[in-house]
């Protein structure tokens, strides 16, 4: 199970999982939080928690090349598919499903080229520049292989949807040309010769110039307050052909639970009230006491039975079931359930606890801290025979969580303090000291065949952000 987790913003991380090789994967997270951010029973809930959470799963990009990208005998390319689509639209203009296939293709041609261009970028940073030829010849068959969509499409009276779809993927393929050139130019200057620097410079004035003849939007002082927006609406336009729906379901287990906790509460309530009117006169005080009495303990009978079922049946009491559905077809392919609690040390498993202090080194570290957990736990369901059936190339799937700490950073001290301390010349010098946090992460995996994996990160952040993650081996 391969994992990445990094920084997404300023207030959110992110933890990426491919979903690969099993049918149901068991994960859980431990978020072990200095005390001193006030997060307990009291102040914080399962609302907050899953309010701070975003989830996406979606289809990673076919391993496509981009020379066989655009080779006509590659019949698994979205090019060639998207060709052969428009060309049975002739024939039949008004299938819907065969229009919707076609931009389908384009959306997943733009993808790739996205992920392509990504990669040639990070590869020009690592080699210092030496695929910079490659950048040029990918840029040169994109552009032609652009133009002759265009011209088929230009050449028969098609639904406008399939014009603008071209239009719109076009514009984001086009704006993603201008920037690595920018980027290549103001971040890597020095690794580019004369020659090279010469070419990016006509290449950007023929991209601009081609922006403009085509009325695509480039930033400038004028809108750059909406710019990125756009700009965004064109990634997510491009990035939808892999997404899938993830959509809350009817949680039959939760209520169940909810029904019987008031049921087992509502029929104490009533045995001690008829008990009361049999013993005592309901004008009584002594009734009256009791009948206060039965109130409140009937809503703690009730919490206590809801959390007796979820420690007895951990495994199928959850807080909400999600359906997870291929939205182009419209199939249900699995799903995801989750719970949320906050837990004391002594309620975690030994070996989560050892792998938390594994790196403490001396009596302060376990003396001094103080820490609340708060555990969440998720299983995904996936049917990969019902992804098979309509994917030949879509099959990868990759599961994205990001979670916003704002509400862990209420009750930090300042980002950065003043510190003055007495140095070796005998004066008294000061420095601003950042005042940091850390957030240890604990991630337990289980799959089906029962095999237990573990991994261990740190969120180093303050009151303006988040500063570092760091895995800890």
């Amino acid at each position: 199970m391969k994992e990445i987790v990094s920084i997404h913003d300023r207030y959110r991380f992110e933890i990426k999982i491919d979903l690969l090789e099993y049918d149901k994967y068991n994960i859980e997270y431990y978020f072990f939080l200095p005390s001193s951010l006030n997060i307990s029973h009291y102040t914080y809930d399962k609302s907050q928690f899953y309010s701070s959470i975003q989830r996406y799963i979606r289809y990673k990009n076919p391993e496509i090349s981009v020379n066989s990208l655009f080779d006509l005998s590659n019949e698994l390319s979205p090019f060639n598919r998207a060709t052969t689509y428009l060309e049975n639209l002739k024939t039949n203009p008004e299938d819907s499903f065969i229009a919707e296939s076609a931009i389908d293709e384009m959306k997943l041609l733009g993808s790739i080229i996205k992920e392509e261009i990504n990669r040639l970028y990070l590869e020009f940073e690592k080699t210092k520049g030496q695929n910079i030829n490659d950048i040029f010849m990918t840029f040169s068959a994109v552009e032609e292989s652009f133009e002759e969509l265009k011209k088929k499409i230009n050449s028969f009276a098609y639904p406008q949807r399939i014009s603008n779809s071209l239009r719109y993927v076009d514009e984001y393929v086009n704006l993603l040309k201008i920037e690595t050139f920018s980027n290549i130019i103001k971040n890597f200057k020095d690794f580019v010769s004369n020659e090279n620097s010469d070419r990016i410079f006509k290449w950007l004035g023929k991209l601009k110039e081609y922006s403009n003849l085509e009325k695509y939007v480039l930033i400038s002082e004028k809108n750059r307050d909406f710019f990125l927006y756009y700009r965004g609406l064109l990634k997510k336009f491009v990035s939808s052909c892999l997404f899938l729906k993830a959509e809350p379901s009817f949680n039959l287990y939760y209520h169940l639970v909810s029904g019987v906790a008031s049921a087992v509460a509502m029929l104490f309530a009533i045995v001690v009230m008829i008990y009361a009117q049999v013993k005592y006169s309901v004008t009584s005080l002594v009734f009256v006491i009791i009948a206060v009495v039965s109130y409140v303990f009937k809503d703690r009978i009730k919490e206590f039975v809801k959390i007796a079922f979820s420690k007895g049946a951990g495994d199928y009491i959850y807080d909400r079931k999600i359906k997870i559905t291929e939205p182009a077809h419209n199939i249900k392919i699995g799903y995801i359930k989750e719970s949320f609690s906050i837990l004391g040390i002594n309620s975690i498993d030994k070996a989560i606890v050892d792998l938390r202090n594994k790196d403490n080194s001396d009596v302060i570290d376990e003396d001094a801290k103080s820490e609340v957990v708060l555990k969440y736990k998720k299983t995904i369901k996936l049917n990969h025979n019902i992804i098979g059936r309509y994917h030949t190339r879509r099959k990868r799937l990759v599961n994205i969580l990001r979670f916003s700490i704002e509400d862990f950073i209420k009750h930090t001290d300042d980002a950065e303090v003043e510190y003055a301390f007495f140095s070796q010349d005998n004066s008294i010098d000061s420095f601003k000291v950042k005042k940091t946090y850390h957030l240890n992460l604990v991630v337990k995996y289980f799959n089906t065949s029962k095999d237990v994996f573990f991994d261990r990160y740190r969120i180093i952040f303050n009151r303006s952000g988040i500063m570092k993650v760091e895995k800890v081996f």
